[in-house]
């Protein structure tokens, strides 16, 4: 069903697979690693940016143009677009393939992307989890979050619009230099006021800028990046989890362990069996 995409493995141990499908439609969980893709799509398809991205990209034209992709941020390609796409880190990327009875049910024509949207948000963040876990999968449970998900697509447009643009003051420049400065000091301790000074804006304001451009406050996007640095440690050698937990910022073994299981659904041995 829909396109198959082909990314270079980003270290030498691979996942299992993580992908479903239900009734109308497909879902795989990409990782973050390396591609270059060139496809056109005979189905629908909507995507959710865990993480935020950097690369090169085309639609519909051969003319490439550099991009920024926002965390969270929700996207959509429809049936018969060109695409190009290339980034040399990627990041981990939620894809949903939508049959063509679905995706005739109001889904746009036009293509769409960075889409912030709380609700998408929660659905991606539960299918994530549920294909995470792996098999058995609750086929039931899996729909019910892939319709919440389709039904933000179909939706995330016209709400997106009508919202006040606080969120543009978080331009890109400035979103760069906060994921800079998370990332050299993830396993410091770090404030919002911080990132705010940073910036040149003030904390209150920082706060509800931010949020209203990537979908979660400083805090939880925070939380994030700890749980993503602890995955890749957990995928790519054999420290000790401890150490993995410290080195990602999270105060023991135990925080990560917990953090995980709230955020993701299962547990961070759990992730590092997937790469033995």
């Amino acid at each position: 069903m829909g396109v198959k995409e082909q990314r270079q493995p980003l270290r030498q141990g691979l996942p299992k697979r993580r992908a479903a499908d239900v009734g109308h439609c497909a879902a795989e969980l990409l990782p973050r690693s390396p591609y270059d893709v060139r496809y056109t799509p005979d189905a629908a398809v909507i995507g959710f940016a865990f993480e935020g991205q950097t690369g090169v990209h085309a639609f519909a034209t051969d003319r490439r143009a550099e991009f920024r992709a926002k965390p969270n941020g929700l996207a959509y390609v429809p049936r018969g677009c060109d695409v190009y796409s290339q980034s040399l880190h990627g990041g981990e990327y939620l894809r949903i393939v939508v049959c063509h009875g679905q995706e005739d049910a109001g889904l746009s024509e036009r293509r769409f992307s960075d889409i912030i949207d709380s609700t998408a948000i929660r659905a991606a963040q539960n299918l994530r989890a549920i294909l995470l876990a792996g098999n058995p999968i609750d086929l039931l449970n899996l729909e019910h979050w892939l319709d919440a998900l389709i039904d933000r697509a179909t939706h995330a447009v016209r709400r997106n619009e009508s919202e006040p643009r606080i969120g543009s003051w978080m331009t890109t420049r400035r979103l760069k230099e906060v994921d800079e400065l998370i990332d050299a000091r993830l396993d410091d301790k770090l404030t919002v006021q911080e990132l705010a000074t940073a910036v040149g804006l003030s904390t209150g304001f920082f706060s509800r800028a931010f949020k209203a451009s990537v979908g979660k406050a400083p805090y939880e996007y925070i939380i994030d990046r700890r749980i993503s640095r602890a995955r890749t440690l957990l995928e790519i050698g054999t420290a000790e989890l401890s150490d993995i937990a410290l080195a990602s910022g999270f105060t023991s073994h135990a925080h990560m362990t917990a953090t995980f299981r709230s955020r993701l659904g299962v547990t961070p041995s759990h992730i590092r069996r997937e790469f033995v």
